[in-house]
């Protein structure tokens, strides 16, 4: 059996199979996993020995990564005088984007190639709208092909069946997301989708001021449903928050009461709160808000993946809006 550091292991592995043992155990601290990397190389070893790791780049046993919904994208591109920062980022989305296990620029018929795993059908056709919308002024031509993958290099692992339904529900979420008009309604949806999906206690997002020296809290949900109070305007220079948009680099602790970044840790202790979790919101690269929730669980390695998703999404709705009057009116 594998037990929840294996699958942080495995998942970075798949990310990166030249990571370290000591970055891997640096990743399971923030998590607050008290490992050495002594202990990682002990795993990984062992890993070895079960023919779960079978080779590196991290090639894991194909039986437990089946029944995945495998599709080849070709694209044809039409050039115009932005398309050399329109392809540098596509290529960053695939080095990014968790479910692309492939991409290369091709010769011929066609400019580039792209293999994408998703866990279910409705993954691939919520990811593949966002694709399409992203790249549109680039894209001549978008095939899309069923593949049966015989030798996959993972882009995760994370293979539980309750979490197949939650990330099947979360999906479901982001649909209705999409198809929401309003970018106040999409945004409250999920901030909602949150504290739904994750046993969130509350969820928030806050979103830059003009000047860009404080962020100014737009929408909540959950037991806090206020916008107003002590936390309703936030320096990019303190607390959690402040931090996540000042360094564009999410936080993640499973130990709210001990973790010093909080402001009142008897508030914390009071209201049982195990987990937090904080990722920036970006538009063309630039930090615009944060969204950010506290949770009476603790958080797993599936669960960090399902808020990444939820991130990006929130990121996407406001870079679709960045320039609508709309936006400037949340804002």
């Amino acid at each position: 059996m594998l037990d929840e550091i294996d699958k942080v292991i495995l998942h970075e592995l798949g990310k990166n199979a030249r990571i370290s043992a000591y970055q891997i155990a640096h990743i399971l601290h923030e998590m607050d996993y008290k490992i050495t990397d002594r202990a990682i190389r002990q795993r990984l070893k062992r890993l070895e020995n079960r023919n779960v790791i079978l080779g590196y780049c991290a090639i894991l046993n194909p039986d437990l990564v089946s029944q995945k919904v495998n599709r080849t994208i070709l694209l044809k591109f039409k050039y115009t005088s932005p398309s050399t920062n329109l392809i540098n980022r596509l290529i960053n989305y695939s080095k990014d984007a968790p479910f692309c296990v492939f991409s290369a620029k091709a010769s011929g018929d066609y400019d580039w190639i792209f293999h994408f795993v998703f866990d279910t059908i409705e993954q691939y056709e919520l990811e593949s709208s966002n694709f399409l919308q992203r790249f549109a002024e680039i894209i001549m031509d978008y095939r899309s092909y069923e593949t049966k993958t015989f030798k996959l290099f993972p882009y995760s692992f994370i293979n539980d069946s309750k979490l197949t339904e939650r990330k099947i529900l979360v999906y479901q979420i982001l649909e209705t997301v999409e198809k929401t008009q309003f970018l106040h309604d999409k945004l409250q949806l999920i901030v909602d989708g949150l504290v739904k999906f994750f046993d969130a206690k509350f969820a928030r997002i806050w979103l830059l001021d003009k000047d860009e020296q404080h962020l100014i809290l737009k929408f909540s949900a959950g037991k806090y449903k206020s916008i107003s109070g002590e936390f309703s305007r936030i320096p990019i220079d303190s607390l959690k928050i402040g931090y996540i948009a000042k360094s564009g680099k999410p936080i993640i602790t499973n130990d709210v009461v001990n973790d010093p970044r909080i402001k009142y840790p008897e508030w914390a202790k009071k209201e049982k709160l195990e987990s937090f979790a904080g990722y920036p919101l970006k538009h063309k690269g630039k930090i615009i808000g944060v969204l950010a929730m506290f949770s009476k669980k603790r958080l797993n390695i599936g669960d960090f993946e399902l808020l990444g998703v939820f991130s990006d999404k929130v990121s996407i709705e406001l870079s679709t809006h960045f320039d609508a009057q709309e936006y400037l009116q949340i804002k």
